[in-house]
C-alpha cells in the first residue's frame, strides 16, 4: 500500500511560513514537483520522514525576475522556460541562459523550476554551476525571519542542502557583470537531449591583452555538489595566455576531481575527457 500524504497548496507567502514553522520538520516542499513527484511514485526512502507535501508553485512573488540596483533578482518557483525566455537573463547572464535550455525537455522546462533544482541538489544539477560563476546569493526566509547567503554555503551534499525545514528558498540574487566577460557552458550527456549530465562546467574568462585579468569556472556532475575551484582561479590572474598554461589548468583541474572524489568506475571515463574538453573550451575562448 503506497504512503499517503495530506497536500496544502498556497497562494501567498506568510501563509505558507506559518506552516511550516509548526511542520517544516515532517513536510516536503514542491513548486514544479518534477523530482517530488518521481521520489512519491518510486515511494523513495527520502520522503519517510515526510507526511505533508508543500506546494508553492501559485505563490506569485516567487514567480519574478526583476533589476533592482546591481542586482538580478530572480523567484525560486521561475521555471527554466521563463528565465532562458527573459530578454534581461538572456543579454547579462548567458551561461545560466545556455545551462537551463539544455535541462530535460521542453515539457519539463516549462514545468521544473530553478528553486526545485536546487533544494532538489543533485549533482547533475544544470543550474548551480553557471548560478556560482555569477556568484550567486540566496534568500532564505522563515516566519519573521530571513538570511541571505551566497548559494555555495547551502549546498552541503547530494540531495542535502543547509535550507532549515521552516525555511522557503525565495529568491536567487545575481550582481549584474559588465559585458566583458567571454563565456561557456558546456554539457555531456549520454545522448544530444533530455540527458542527465555525466559532466558539465561553466567558464567565465576576463582577458586584458595576452593576460588573464579574471577567470571563474564551476563544475558539475563532477564533484559530490556543484562546486568551484576558487584556488586555482587565483593562480591564474595575471598569468600569460598560452595552450601550455590552459593545458596546466586542466591537469590541475582533472587532479583536483581525483584528490576529492577518489577513484570510482568512471573516473578512466570522466578524468580524461573532462581535461580534453576543459582544455579546448579554454582555448576556444582565447
Amino acid at each position: 500500500m503506497k504512503k499517503q500524504y495530506s497536500f496544502h497548496k498556497f497562494t501567498q507567502l506568510r501563509p505558507a511560513l506559518e506552516f511550516l514553522r509548526k511542520k517544516g520538520a515532517q513536510s516536503r516542499i514542491i513548486a514544479g514537483g518534477t523530482d517530488v513527484l518521481i521520489d512519491i511514485r518510486k515511494a523513495s526512502s527520502k520522503l519517510d520522514p515526510v507526511k505533508h507535501i508543500v506546494d508553492i508553485h501559485d505563490i506569485q512573488e516567487l514567480r519574478n525576475i526583476e533589476v533592482k540596483g546591481n542586482v538580478c533578482k530572480i523567484g525560486a518557483c521561475c521555471t527554466f522556460k521563463e528565465i532562458s525566455s527573459n530578454e534581461f537573463v538572456r543579454s547579462y547572464f548567458p551561461v545560466l541562459k545556455m545551462a537551463v535550455e539544455k535541462i530535460g525537455s521542453p515539457q519539463i522546462r516549462n514545468v521544473a523550476t530553478i528553486g526545485g533544482n536546487i533544494c532538489n541538489l543533485a549533482a547533475c544539477a544544470d543550474s548551480i554551476a553557471p548560478l556560482l560563476v555569477y556568484d550567486a546569493k540566496v534568500r532564505l526566509c522563515s516566519d519573521g525571519d530571513e538570511r541571505i547567503v551566497p548559494l555555495e554555503n547551502i549546498l552541503v551534499k547530494p540531495y542535502r542542502t543547509d535550507i532549515q525545514p521552516n525555511e522557503i528558498l525565495t529568491e536567487i540574487m545575481l550582481p549584474i557583470p559588465d559585458k566583458d566577460w567571454k563565456y561557456c557552458f558546456y554539457k555531456l550527456g549520454r545522448r544530444s537531449g533530455v540527458s542527465i549530465s555525466r559532466l558539465s562546467y561553466a567558464i567565465l574568462l576576463k582577458t586584458n591583452k595576452d593576460r588573464v585579468e579574471d577567470i571563474r569556472f564551476a563544475f558539475g556532475a563532477l564533484f559530490s555538489v556543484p562546486k568551484r575551484l576558487k584556488d586555482i582561479e587565483k593562480e591564474l590572474r595575471q598569468q600569460t595566455i598560452s595552450a601550455d598554461l590552459w593545458k596546466d589548468v586542466s591537469r590541475k583541474v582533472a587532479q583536483k576531481i581525483l584528490d576529492e572524489t577518489g577513484v570510482r568506475w568512471s573516473t578512466f571515463y570522466k578524468i580524461p575527457v573532462l581535461q580534453q574538453l576543459f582544455y579546448s573550451s579554454l582555448v576556444d575562448l582565447t
